[in-house]
């Protein structure tokens, strides 16, 4: 279903300022998100629609500073295509989620090769880890640690989908995103001082809260130009119809 939205101010991309541990001690980030979720979703599921929050819009000028923060370059990690893109779309994923994993898959493939590397489409994911899925939050961290210490997001990202349903069915899922970071080339070090640290947990809270007040309430949800949501899985052909309206009416705003 593709349903029209109140027009949102533009963004520039996600950004914001606000845990893989060894063993048993690792686990217990499957219980902290889930209260953490919960909280932010009840601050937020009773606000109307609201233009994006700050963590998710506030992007790319701050990552301009010599010295970008290890959250600014998570959050600019998990933007693939062109800057001067004339279509932002925000695509709001859980990395456990299956029909999320068929997305990726089935559809993002061709998405990536027509639109987004050619120029056309400026693509952000944002996470949206749902209670329900007890290591989705564990993943989150594992792929925006992998883009913040070697601007492995994408590669990350792209095995977490791959293996979804091995690394969902272990107790403990750590030692299987340290090795898909490893293969990226992440330095398995920092890699694990940064999710024992929670070093990025403040920018999923940004995404949650982000995806609440733009009145997403499941995954995979997608807005396009902030002004259009897109919501399930959909078929390229259903997507090509979509983007190229987009592209249509960014020609006709002046947007190239």
């Amino acid at each position: 279903m593709v349903r029209p939205r109140t027009r949102m101010p533009r963004p520039a991309l996600p950004v914001t300022t606000l845990t893989a541990a060894r063993g048993a001690a690792r686990l217990r980030s499957a219980r902290r998100p889930a209260v953490v979720l919960a909280a932010a979703l009840l601050a937020t599921l009773a606000l109307p629609a609201l233009p994006a929050s700050r963590g998710v819009t506030g992007v790319l000028a701050a990552q301009d500073t010599a010295e970008p923060s290890l959250q600014k370059r998570a959050a600019a990690s998990r933007a693939k295509g062109a800057e001067s893109a004339p279509v932002l779309v925000f695509e709001v994923a859980d990395f456990q989620c299956p029909y999320c994993a068929r997305f990726w898959k089935e559809t993002f493939p061709r998405l990536d090769s027509a639109y987004i590397r050619t120029g056309k489409v400026r693509w952000v994911f944002v996470n949206l880890p749902l209670p329900s899925h007890q290591h989705a939050w564990a993943a989150a961290e594992a792929a925006l640690c992998a883009g913040a210490l070697a601007g492995d997001f994408w590669s990350v990202h792209d095995r977490l989908f791959a293996h979804q349903r091995e690394w969902s069915a272990l107790p403990d899922p750590a030692p299987a995103f340290i090795g898909y970071a490893r293969e990226g080339g992440v330095p398995e070090a920092e890699f694990r001082a940064c999710i024992d640290g929670d070093q990025v947990a403040s920018l999923i809270i940004e995404d949650v809260i982000f995806a609440a007040r733009a009145g997403v309430r499941g995954t995979p949800a997608f807005i396009t130009n902030q002004d259009q949501a897109v919501v399930g899985l959909k078929s390229f052909e259903e997507w090509e119809q979509v983007l190229e309206e987009a592209l249509r009416r960014a020609a006709a705003s002046g947007r190239h």
